[in-house]
This record gives C-alpha cells, structure tokens and sequence, in this order.
C-alpha cells in the first residue's frame, strides 16, 4: 500500500482506519468495498473474540492491513497506532471510520474540494453531516467549534503528530472530542463537509422530541456511562473549562436522560456515580502533580 492512492480522478495521500474490537463480520464485510474503493485501509484489532475468523475474512482484500493487538488497549491506543502505521508511510491524512461505516463513494472527492477552498487555512480534520440509520435523522458529527466526532474524520497526521497524539488515558469514550479540542486550541480548523452525508448508528441511539427539540437518547451500556462520566470531568479540568456547578449540571441531566428514556436504567446510573467519582479523582491527581 503506497501513499498515493488513486481516488476516482484525483490522489490523495490519504488512507483509512479502522478500530475493532468484536464486530459484526456482516457489518465489516458490508463496509470494507465502499472503503477500498476510495483508499487503502489499515484495522487495528483489540483482542476480538473472532479475530481468526476476521483475518480470514479479511485476507481476500487487497490493500488492506490487519493489525491485532490480542487485548484491548483502548480506542486511543489503537488510534496512535493507526497513525503512526500512517505517519511512517508517508501518508498526510488518515479517514477514521467505524467498522459498520460505509462512506459515500463520492466522501474523499467531495473533502478534497472542500479542502481546496479551505486554502489559507490550517485544517486539522474534515467531517461530514451524520444520518442516524434507526430513524433518518440526519445530524452534525461536529457538535460545536472544537468538538467532532472520529466516525467519517478525515485527520491531519502532522496535526496528530504536533498534539502528541491521542490520550491514551481516557481509553475509549472522550478520545475524539479531546483530541479535537485540543487541535483547535493549537490554532486548526474542524472543518464541516455539508455534502457528504454518511449512514452512523451509535450503539441504540434514537432521536426524540420534546419543548421544540430534537435531542438524541444515546442508550450506552453501563460500561460506557462509566467512561462517558469520568472522562468528561478530566477533559475539562485538562482544557481549563471545568467548573464544578457545570460539570455538576451535565452529570444529573444526564442522569435524567437515563432514568427517563433509556434501558437499563439501575446499573446504567450506578456505573454513572461510580465514573463521576473517578473523574473527580483524577483532577484531584493532576492537581496536586
């Protein structure tokens, strides 16, 4: 796999990567042409229960990498190694994807023009809108000025390189908003592709309406709402934005959220507590380093 990749009528140094950790091989095998079709791809394995059946499948393709790491390292180790395979390769941008994504054929064509008006700017991510596969909803992968989601971003590897890469503290939930909030206070832009449009499905995400709005009910597992909580309170404290009364605020509407509209609601909202208390722990580490 070289780092020029032919794009329909254009290049790109550009290539694809991939985080999995037991996927659905319908989902991969689904997603993987419309990949392929676009760049090479690289997938990072973190100790799936199927990874033998998954090399298997995978060996079929042409231009693609199987790296496993035979546990799991988290999503932000994977994703540094990721871009290291990337940075040593030689290739500037790496398209981060889900392992059930399947970008429009048109996305890296559709991001190279969009970068091209971009000039004079110093780009560290292009993202396309989303469209929740459960009800069509379609909706921004970047959530605010310096928050974006990794599903569809297209990264700088030398905006990578200059961060120091992803925090491999945090482990999976916060990884991207992190990293993109941090890109953007080193002075780069998240730049929003609105003509791509790309088919996501968050865990049983669904979007609800109430007093005008259209929040979405994310239903992550007990497991994650852990993550969710303790990582948030880390990334503000890091970020110089944390304030207890906000941070506050956001835990009990999210516990809210929970107790309301979501399944499983007890050890969801225990693991909650229990992630909060972490998260509070940690800035207390860092205060006192």
């Amino acid at each position: 796999m070289t780092a020029e990749q032919e794009t329909g009528t254009l290049t790109m140094s550009v290539v694809a990567g991939i985080v999995t950790y037991n996927p659905e091989l319908s989902d991969l095998k689904t997603a993987i042409p419309s990949i392929l079709d676009q760049c090479g791809l690289v997938i990072v394995d973190n100790g799936s229960r199927q990874v033998d059946a998954m090399e298997s499948m995978l060996s079929r393709y042409p231009n693609l990498v199987l790296i496993k790491n035979g546990r799991n390292l988290g999503v932000a180790v994977a994703l540094n190694q990721i871009f290291s395979w990337a940075r040593n390769r030689g290739f500037r941008w790496v398209l981060t994807l889900d392992d059930d994504s399947c970008p429009p054929r048109t996305m890296l064509q559709e991001y190279n023009r969009h970068l091209a008006l971009a000039k004079g700017k110093r780009v560290g991510i292009v993202c396309p809108l989303l469209e929740n596969r459960r009800d069509g909803t379609v909706f921004h992968s970047k959530r605010s000025k310096d928050e974006c989601i990794t599903s569809g971003s297209l990264t700088s590897v030398e905006a990578w390189k200059s961060l120091g890469g992803f925090d491999e503290w945090l482990f999976i939930d916060g990884v991207d908003f992190d990293f993109s909030r941090r890109l953007v206070a080193a002075g780069y832009s998240i730049e929003e592709c609105s003509s791509v449009i790309m088919p996501h499905q968050i865990g049983q995400s669904r979007t609800i309406h109430i007093l005008g709005r259209n929040p979405i009910i994310w239903n992550h597992s007990a497991f994650r709402q852990y993550y969710i909580q303790r990582n948030a309170i880390y990334i503000d404290y890091k970020m110089g934005t944390y304030s207890f009364l906000s941070s506050l605020w956001r835990f009990i509407k999210n516990l809210v959220f929970v107790l309301v509209w979501e399944d499983d609601k007890w050890p969801k909202m225990l693991a909650m507590v229990h992630g909060w208390k972490a998260g509070m722990a940690s800035i207390r580490r860092i205060s006192r380093s």
